[in-house]
């Protein structure tokens, strides 16, 4: 066994100084990433809980009164809580914003990486062999990373907690409890055996454990899908035909870029590393083409108002068109650095674009519209712009998603597993 490495339960654990695990380059990336998300979590919460949200006289005269007019004194302390204007929550009438927009970027990014690692895994593609521990790593800390933005409003958790005292399976939030606590740990077990020294056990069980994983990948995009569709308020997005196939799709096309991106920083001087990229780049090619397919007959393309065509050209461009050509050109890296940034705004577009139109006609009796929306004068599309308090949360997730997997790469070595 090495130097400086002690084994774990069948893992190689390397023994690093303080300074090697929370000091290095990369990690003072993420910190600085997530010291502005500091600021933003602290103005977000700062209005949320530490302002006079409630007329304290007109509480204490219920106090005594009817359960009947205590109960609407709850619900008025909701409605202050969870409605301020520009501090994001998700109750059905409001739009959800760009916390819900980083969340499918990250999380469905990393969830789309984990499932191309693990059907290469299961064609036998030699390259899997070798980098599919890293992959998976990256994949699950970015998906731990989107987890955080959208649990950054407060009404997820606590309608999570609600739903745990009081199942709901009906909920598309509900929905959210089995599947976050069977793919998070069993994504880790495939981690485990990707990297795990009892070879043998490895062997027998990493047929079966991929084909699982493929599975659960799927239920994880499906559900997804059926969550989003649920919510009938947003016009667009209960337009979108096989929506957990788009999320599959965009969020490969998004765990490419970050592969790719990764490869150039981390892995140059493999022997493997071109071969890699030359695997990602056919990957990357055959997703653009599909999600090009797809977006012809998504329905976000027909918003020509700004910010939505800018958002839409945005992605097209530097998400799809210039990716492709520089595939064909092989500057692999660079291209997968332009889809990881161009499929931002692809998200974007769908989360504020699913509330582009304000009116809906969900129960066949005509059009009608939320509260968000000024009902004295309609406008044609809605869009309310992110708070520069969401936008510095949205960069911390970023950084801490980089944190995760830098911390498990200096400790387990994912980038070096033996082959």
């Amino acid at each position: 066994m090495e130097r400086g490495v002690k084994e774990c339960c069948g893992l190689n654990i390397k023994s690093v100084s303080f300074g090697e695990l929370f000091l290095n380059k990369t990690m003072l990336f993420a910190y600085l990433l997530l010291a502005v998300g500091v600021v933003g979590w602290f103005q977000l919460y700062g209005l949320r809980f530490g302002h006079e949200f409630v007329n304290t006289t007109d509480l204490t005269s219920v106090a005594n009164s009817s359960v009947d007019h205590a109960k609407m004194m709850a619900e008025a302390l909701k409605e202050q809580i969870f409605n301020m204007h520009h501090i994001e929550e998700v109750p059905r009438q409001e739009p959800w914003g760009i916390f819900v927009a980083q969340y499918t970027y990250l999380l469905y990014g990393g969830s789309a990486l984990i499932f191309l690692v693990a059907l290469a895994e299961l064609l036998g593609l030699h390259i899997a062999h070798k980098a599919s521990a890293a992959l998976m790593t990256l994949g699950i800390s970015l998906a731990l990373g989107g987890m955080t933005s959208i649990a950054s409003d407060w009404g997820n958790p606590l309608n999570i907690y609600w739903m745990i005292l009081n199942p709901q399976p009906q909920s598309g939030m509900w929905m959210m409890l089995p599947l976050y606590s069977i793919y998070i740990p069993f994504t880790f077990i495939e981690i485990y055996f990707l990297m795990t020294n009892k070879r043998e056990l490895a062997r027998k069980l990493a047929l079966p454990l991929v084909v699982v994983g493929l599975g659960i990948d799927i239920a994880e995009f499906y559900i997804q899908g059926i969550l989003f569709q649920l919510n009938d308020a947003r016009h667009l997005w209960t337009g979108f035909p096989g929506l957990w196939v788009y999320f599959l799709l965009t969020g490969a096309l998004s765990g490419i870029g970050f592969a790719l991106v990764y490869a150039g920083l981390a892995l140059k001087d493999k022997d493997w590393y071109e071969e890699l990229k030359a695997v990602l780049r056919k990957a990357g090619i055959i997703v653009i083409v599909l999600v090009a397919a797809y977006e012809t007959v998504s329905g976000l393309s027909s918003l020509h108002e700004a910010p939505f065509s800018t958002m839409f050209w945005g992605y097209v461009i530097v998400g799809l068109v210039l990716p492709l050509v520089l595939f064909f050109l092989k500057q692999d890296v660079l291209a997968g650095l332009l889809i990881a940034i161009g499929t931002f705004p692809a998200r974007e577009l769908f989360v504020y674009g699913g509330n582009a139109e304000p009116m809906t006609n969900r129960f066949g009796m005509g059009p009608e519209a939320f509260s968000t929306y000024n009902v004295a004068e309609i406008e044609k599309v809605v869009y309310e712009s992110p708070h520069s308090m969401e936008v510095m949360v949205i960069i911390a997730c970023l950084g801490l998603g980089i944190a995760i997997f830098k911390l498990l790469d200096t400790l387990l070595d994912v980038s070096n597993q033996p082959h």
